[in-house]
């Protein structure tokens, strides 16, 4: 008799852990995919975490002060529980893009890192020989070139929505276009060329489901219009990360105008961006339901700025808050937090 009550017990200790590994595993499948926007005051730094807990880091931010963009990263991935970043994405070579990056490596393992191919900008040729030598350090030169068409090698889960982290653009070249950037085109406006890194940047496309984000770096004006025309191959967009931290020689209106954004969030400065015409760009256009920003701009007032609610650090330029944006496609939305207290609001994927 006692060696039954034992074997029932030990058969329904059995069924309670399948059953609970069965819930788990249920409840694996509503994870969120989450996008940290990361405040480099100024610079550049996205952190993606997908729900099998993978990560992709585009930027590091700058060097200077010494380890505060690292650790600012640092504090993110923490945050999400990782124990090394899988993906380090370099999208162009200016200090406030990678100058973070061996000091990061250095607090967090990087399992691999890409970039277009470094080439030292002329525009930022005084940082260059005290960065570039930091960044072979870092990489330890086994780094793998991003081409337009190509896709980051993300894990997908059967169980849940497709997931995919494609570049558009990159080295001033467009997928799917192969003329000159820069060419005139008849009935568009388009600019003095630009030659400088900025317009080589890498420039991503992320879909989870039915979610799509678009993550351009620091391409401008030229690189914009061609991913938009004759033919839009960004799609729809829910969320946009304001290109160039919201400067106005990029943010065309053809591509906003073509990917009309429902959430926009600038990865701005105290004084850098989002600059007036681009700011009254977003704001007209229909599908914007938020404009978010890292930094109240102290330059523009209420042309460059949306509502206190909206801004990260407008209190304490110095806090360092992040925003953080949780979608779960098969529920439909995905949810915005200003800081790790702030504000949350949710909204429809399109």
């Amino acid at each position: 008799m006692r060696a039954l009550v034992i074997a029932v017990g030990i058969a329904c200790s059995l069924t309670s852990c399948a059953l609970v590994q069965r819930h788990s595993s249920g409840a694996a499948k509503s994870d969120t995919l989450d996008i940290y926007f990361l405040d480099m005051m100024g610079g550049g730094s996205t952190l993606i975490v997908t729900p099998s807990g993978e990560s992709a880091l585009i930027d590091t931010g700058s060097l200077e002060p010494k380890n505060r963009d690292a650790e600012r990263i640092y504090k993110a991935t923490q945050s999400a529980r990782l124990k090394q970043i899988d993906h380090l994405i370099t999208t162009h070579f200016h200090s406030d893009h990678y100058g973070g990056i061996l000091q990061l490596s250095k607090m967090i393992p990087v399992k691999a890192f890409y970039d277009k191919g470094f080439a030292a900008p002329e525009e930022d040729r005084d940082q260059v020989p005290q960065l570039a030598p930091l960044y072979q350090q870092a990489t330890k030169g086994q780094v793998r070139q991003m081409k337009p068409g190509d896709d980051l090698p993300l894990k997908n889960d059967p169980a849940r929505p497709s997931l995919r982290l494609h570049c558009v653009a990159a080295e001033k070249k467009v997928e799917g276009f192969s003329g000159d950037i820069d060419a005139p085109v008849p009935g568009a406006e388009i600019r003095k060329a630009d030659n400088g890194d900025n317009a080589r940047s890498i420039a991503l496309v992320l879909t989870y489901g039915s979610f799509t984000f678009f993550a351009g770096g620091d391409i401008t004006w030229n690189v914009e219009h061609h991913l938009a025309a004759p033919k839009n191959i960004i799609g729809k967009v829910d969320l946009y990360q304001v290109t160039h931290h919201g400067m106005d020689l990029s943010n065309n209106p053809v591509l906003l105008r073509a990917i009309t954004p429902t959430v926009c969030v600038a990865m701005n400065g105290p004084r850098k961006g989002i600059q007036p015409n681009t700011f009254r760009v977003l704001r007209q256009l229909p599908s914007v339901q938020a404009i978010y920003q890292i930094h109240y701009n102290k330059q523009y007032g209420s042309e460059g700025n949306a509502p206190p609610e909206f801004i990260a650090n407008r209190q304490d330029p110095n806090k360092g808050n992040w925003i953080k944006v949780s979608v779960n496609p098969e529920a439909g939305k995905y949810t915005v937090s200003v800081g790790a207290n702030g504000a949350k609001k949710t909204y429809l994927v399109k």
